[in-house]
């Protein structure tokens, strides 16, 4: 039997696998990831990204801040304290509400339950009989993400900004800080074997910012930092062998390096995969099963040799990207989880959007993550494999050709004779639209996400090293400028009216192409990583990790909408003015989901959701 719902975390203790998912529900696997039993659905189903197992009960938070307790044999519900009124409101601003975020940061410490609220706030709860004991001022001004107890007498917590706090919970004292990173530090955990700490690292300091990620170490008293670079992208997940005798991380390059630690200075021993997607979290049992969750939710049991000895077959769908026909707004094209799906719609009657699944191409390259459809009908496609195509608009293949590393993002010219193509694998390609022939390849300093052509034939591309925008012009490699940001540059979104905009962790920028500098920005609101934008009569709709859509005046950036309440990621966006100014929106996302909006004066008015079949 497969969970319907996305998994989020998995935890494996007493020969069990228990694991969270996008709609507050837990389920719980046997070691050969046979499902045993679900918790039912109730009134609080939002994302459950903080759990922590202990006794008989299973405690958790979700991205509001609601806290729960379970019981573990069943997965009953027990009790839960409602995130909007689990505060010190006599701490906060006036009418403020909890900020969504998916943090992990629980820990239990002598019968005591820790984990942020939804205001940032650090809760203290009896694990008996649930009694709220305390609310505490954090000492960091972000959400934690990671809280470690299994010192005695020191612990560590890590936030969302890549500090490391070294104290005592208890106290509530933490007298050493250190910056490790400079994005999220999703694991802390302590290495018995060196009395030590060690954690994850998301985006890197200096020059390795956004191109070399990894596994850091340092002592209790916040002194002999190490770090050992495996990624460019987010390291998602760290955990010990049950002797200490091995390190386990991973995250979003699909792999898992496992390090020697039977010496305070560890060595890389080996790298498994990569596997189908992107690692989010996983663990370890006693004779070093690795027990890996992928994005797509499902997941792979591997042993130590990384052979894959069981795995689950999550059935998982993505809108990855929706672009319109050139020359038919009313036509869709959809990079989907298994290959192209192309989408009709009109309106309907009594405001209704009517919204029809033509086809849905399936090539055998997997996951297409973005798709450029042409004047004729024919389409551009790359897939997470590295296959890079074109097909005819019945979805017959063209031509294919495979490129190095993992494709990022695609761009096509105005008159659609040339393509560019960004990698991570520091390189960016440019090749021609009829042909598949190879025209440029332009090495850069770091991977790159996006490209884009302006009307004047101009060259764009992202850089992580330095988070860079680079200009160049059509017909040499001379860099005319550049633009550095303070985070990864996932998209460059450029539309038929001219804009060019960037998104990323930062927020949604509008680039001056024309004098090569930001002008203006926009994403308040928005949550951790925002994935894409677009335009459309003077609004910017924006969204991403958070499961929201922002709505913002162009003109000067302000929010004017925010829906929280997305089934699960947002990754694409189209959208079409209407009549008397109104705009029809299509938000797509992983899950499979196409949510139909008419938004009037700003304001978001959802007519249905569709999933992609």
């Amino acid at each position: 039997m497969n969970i319907q719902n996305r998994l989020l975390r998995i935890f494996y203790s007493d020969n069990e696998i228990i694991c969270s998912d996008v709609k507050g529900r837990l389920h719980k696997f046997d070691v050969e990831l046979n499902l045993i039993c679900s918790s039912p659905a109730l009134g609080f189903n939002k994302p459950i990204n903080a759990v922590v197992l202990h006794s008989d009960y299973i405690f958790t938070k979700d991205r509001f801040g609601t806290v729960g307790k379970w019981d573990r044999s069943t997965l009953e519900p027990i009790d839960f304290y409602q995130a909007e009124n689990l505060c010190d409101r006599e701490k906060l601003f006036e009418d403020e509400e909890p900020s969504p975020s998916p943090n992990r940061a629980i820990a239990i410490l002598n019968n005591r339950l820790y984990t942020n609220n939804g205001y940032g706030q650090i809760v203290v709860i009896d694990i008996h009989d649930f009694s709220l004991l305390d609310i505490r001022e954090s000492p960091s001004s972000s959400f934690f993400d990671a809280i470690c107890v299994e010192n005695a007498g020191i612990h560590a917590l890590s936030d969302v900004e890549g500090n490391v706090y070294i104290g005592n919970i208890e106290e509530n004292s933490f007298p050493i800080k250190r910056k490790l990173d400079n994005n999220v530090i999703h694991g802390v955990i302590y290495d018995e074997k060196h009395d030590r700490f060690c954690t994850t690292q998301d985006g890197g300091l200096g020059d390795d910012e956004c191109v070399h990620t990894g596994i850091i170490s340092i002592d209790k008293d916040g002194e002999n930092i190490k770090e050992f670079k495996i990624s460019h992208e987010d390291n998602e997940f760290i955990c010990f062998s049950h002797d200490y005798e091995k390190i386990f991380i991973g995250g979003f390059n699909g792999k898992i390096s496992v390090f020697d630690n039977s010496e305070k200075d560890f060595k890389l021993e080996k790298v498994f995969g990569p596997l189908e997607f992107q690692i989010i979290h996983a663990s370890v049992d006693e004779k070093n099963n690795i027990y890996a969750l992928l994005q797509t939710g499902d997941i792979f049991k591997l042993d130590l040799n990384g052979k894959i000895v069981n795995r689950t077959h999550f059935s998982n769908k993505c809108i990855w990207i929706l672009e319109p026909h050139p020359n038919d707004e009313h036509c869709l094209y959809a990079g989907t989880d298994a290959g192209v799906a192309i989408f009709s719609w009109e309106n309907g009657k009594f405001d209704s959007i009517q919204l029809h699944q033509r086809t849905h191409h399936r090539h055998g390259f997997g996951i297409v993550k973005d798709v450029k459809p042409l004047n004729d009908g024919s389409y551009i496609g790359i897939s997470r494999k590295g296959d890079f195509f074109r097909c005819t608009q019945e979805g017959h293949i063209m031509w294919v050709k495979k490129v190095h590393g993992v494709p990022r993002g695609l761009a096509v010219n105005c008159q659609q004779s040339r393509c560019m193509l960004s990698s991570d694998a520091h390189v960016v390609y440019e090749f021609d639209v009829k042909t598949g022939d190879l025209l440029d390849t332009i090495n850069i300093n770091g991977p790159s996400y996006a490209c884009a052509y302006t009307k004047e034939g101009l060259r764009i591309f992202t850089c992580d090293f330095h988070q860079q925008i680079i200009f160049m012009p059509g017909d040499s490699q001379k860099i005319l400028g550049s633009i550095k940001l303070e985070s990864r540059l996932k998209r460059l979104i450029i539309d038929k009216h001219g804009h060019l905009f960037v998104t990323g962790p930062g927020g949604v920028f509008e680039i001056d192409t024309a004098n090569m500098a930001v002008k203006s920005e926009a994403g308040e609101f928005l949550v951790s990583t925002k994935e894409t934008c677009v335009y459309c009569n003077d609004y910017i709709f924006a969204g991403g990790y958070g499961y929201q859509v922002g709505v913002y005046q162009y003109s000067d950036g302000e929010i004017v909408d925010l829906e929280e309440n997305l089934p699960d990621y947002t990754k694409a966006f189209a959208a079409f003015p209407g009549d008397d100014e109104e705009v029809i929106l299509f938000v797509g996302g992983r899950g499979g989901f196409i949510n139909t909006y008419r938004v009037r004066s700003g304001k978001l008015h959802k007519i249905r959701e569709t999933y992609v079949s």
